[in-house]
């Protein structure tokens, strides 16, 4: 039990629990790194080839079965701190006497699973009406922490989280689902909507007491990766994997799959540095993004700045090519050295004497691939190049090889190719294949719009020449709703263009959908999201706005009340 008292008495470790039902997945969660193991029906059900819904059916007496395995197998094949699931279900079940007996199995902790959370609120009520609800279960959890043991709460609402808080319990698992794909239609969760609920919760225990711990249980999260997209968006201090490690047969699958899963806090670290030093590069390089799709771009210009690979950056018009690849010049070994640009916008013959150099009899051109190949080449619409010049370049990119224009003779060149252009297709077939695996692609406007409040902030600042907050443009929520909606044809130039217009207007003016449309020339009406309902609209909202609830209300153009208002009525974050 020291164990996991150390774990749960440091709040910046990141802890695995293994809900399982077999000694084999107990020894191989144990070797996998898994911090403690919890002995629940469900884990048996599964391994037995039925389904965690069966976990909550009167089909066997659960505190009898669980202590079947889990006295036998479980216990005695892992030295990890063992909970049991303990069913409050039955009025029979004297709370004292299941004690004294966990007791002397040498158990460490208990949880309260199944739970009535599990039941549907009509089978509920009758539950809670006959003295068998959840309050049993809070009363069970203190009386097992009164007599030493440790204590995990499995609960879904805030309320619930409060009350087991409140009781003296330790850690809270928040559970919402009892399978992901076996859980009754209408009850499942998406990734974001888990986000959001956990963090509602997570907050709300917090306010009460710091100190407790806050577990994510299951649900719809069945691979490490998925883990580490939550965890990153709510604080979440650990995670509690059932159907995800029971449901795989072979103990080498469950040490790897638990491995993944105990690596995740390390990974999530990591990747959070990682996307701060990026965001902090391309700013100064005029890249202003938060979004997850520009996050991706920053990340995928990271690994393409090494070495002396090609590069080529693909994009709609406006979206920022040229920042891009300044920036993934400046991420490179090549940084100290400036970059040469050459618009490929020009008369062929200019274009391609300058790149490649010529060769007369009295007088030899040095050619850009020459002078600067210790550097990089940025090359702006690469797909400007005649074709002949583009068929030369593909061959100095695969053999390091190039000759002038008019001449024969062979040079060599470590100069960094980074081209841009609108597609890939607009060049010839040998030069888009010479590029294939190096290209890096920029999304829209229209596809990154949480981006919209940094860059208009940015593009007032630059146009007023004042990065304080004073300089803010005063944009209503009309105003925004129009800009989000906004089809944005020429992308972040257009949005730049609006801005300075809009940052010439005195500084107190108040901005409205009126005032803006002239300058987007738009008529067309906003946008609807194809095929989502109120709901998923508010739970997409949340997502974008990285669950900021002021944000959100301004994206979706309501105000926090009537926001706070649908979350409840629509039991978003319940």
């Amino acid at each position: 039990m020291t164990g996991i008292r150390r774990f749960l008495s440091n709040p910046r470790s990141f802890m695995l629990g293994a809900a399982i039902g077999s000694g084999m997945t107990a020894r191989a969660a144990e070797r996998a790194g898994a911090d403690f193991v919890i002995a629940l029906n469900a884990g048996r059900f599964r391994a037995m080839g039925g389904s965690s819904p069966a976990s909550i059916l009167p089909i066997r007496d659960n505190n009898a079965f669980v202590a079947s395995f889990g006295r036998t197998e479980i216990l005695k094949s892992t030295k990890l701190p063992v909970f049991f699931g303990v069913c409050m279900f039955s009025p029979s079940t004297d709370p004292e006497l299941l004690l004294d007996r966990l007791a002397r199995w040498g158990v460490s902790g208990v949880t309260n699973f199944p739970s009535v959370i599990h039941l549907d609120d009509r089978r509920r009520a009758i539950m809670d009406d006959v003295g068998l609800g959840y309050d049993r279960e809070i009363s069970f959890l203190t009386k097992a922490a009164d007599r030493g043991l440790m204590t995990i709460a499995y609960t879904r609402t805030q309320s619930e989280a409060r009350r087991m808080v409140e009781a003296g319990i330790q850690a809270i698992c928040m559970n919402f689902n009892l399978n992901a794909a076996d859980f009754a239609e209408g009850s499942n969760i998406g990734l974001t909507e888990l986000a959001a609920r956990c963090q509602t919760i997570a907050r709300t225990v917090h306010s009460i007491d710091k100190n407790v711990v806050c577990l994510l249980g299951g649900g719809p999260i069945t691979r490490p990766d998925e883990l580490m997209d939550v965890c990153k968006e709510t604080g979440t201090q650990g995670f509690i994997g059932g159907s995800s490690l029971d449901r795989v047969p072979l103990e080498m699958s469950v040490l790897e799959i638990t491995s993944g899963f105990k690596t995740v806090h390390v990974l999530r670290e990591r990747v959070e540095i990682l996307e701060r030093q990026l965001r902090l590069s391309g700013y100064h390089h005029g890249i202003v993004a938060q979004s997850a799709s520009m996050n991706v771009v920053l990340e995928r210009a990271r690994q393409m700045a090494v070495g002396a690979n090609p590069v080529l950056i693909v994009g709609e018009s406006g979206t920022g090519k040229r920042r891009l690849a300044s920036l993934v010049h400046a991420l490179g070994s090549r940084k100290h050295r400036k970059p040469t640009v050459l618009p490929c916008r020009q008369p062929p013959a200019v274009t391609s004497a300058a790149l490649f150099g010529t060769q007369t009899d009295v007088r030899r051109r040095i050619a850009i691939l020459e002078s600067a190949s210790e550097s990089s080449v940025i090359l702006l619409h690469v797909d400007g190049l005649s074709s002949s010049a583009q068929e030369k370049l593909a061959d100095y990119m695969e053999s390091g090889l190039f000759s002038s224009v008019d001449g024969t003779e062979q040079r060599h060149s470590t100069t960094k190719i980074i081209a841009t252009a609108n597609t890939a297709s607009e060049l010839t077939p040998t030069l888009a294949a010479a590029f294939s695996g190096y290209e890096i692609g920029l999304p829209p406007l229209r596809d990154r719009l949480e981006d919209l409040p940094l860059l208009i902030t940015h593009f007032t600042a630059e146009a007023r020449g004042d990065a304080t907050s004073n300089a803010a443009l005063h944009i209503e929520n009309s105003a925004f709703q129009a800009l989000a909606a906004h089809h944005w044809p020429g992308n972040i130039r257009d949005l730049r263009h609006v801005v300075e217009r809009l940052a010439a207007l005195p500084v107190e003016t108040a901005i409205d959908a009126g005032r803006l449309a002239p300058l987007l020339g738009d008529d067309r009406p906003v946008r609807p999201a194809k095929g989502l309902s109120e709901r998923d609209l508010i739970i997409e909202a949340l997502r974008r706005n990285k669950l900021h609830r002021g944000k959100t209300a301004a994206y979706l153009g309501m105000s926090r009340k009537t926001l706070f208002n649908k979350i409840k009525k629509l039991r978003i974050l319940e």
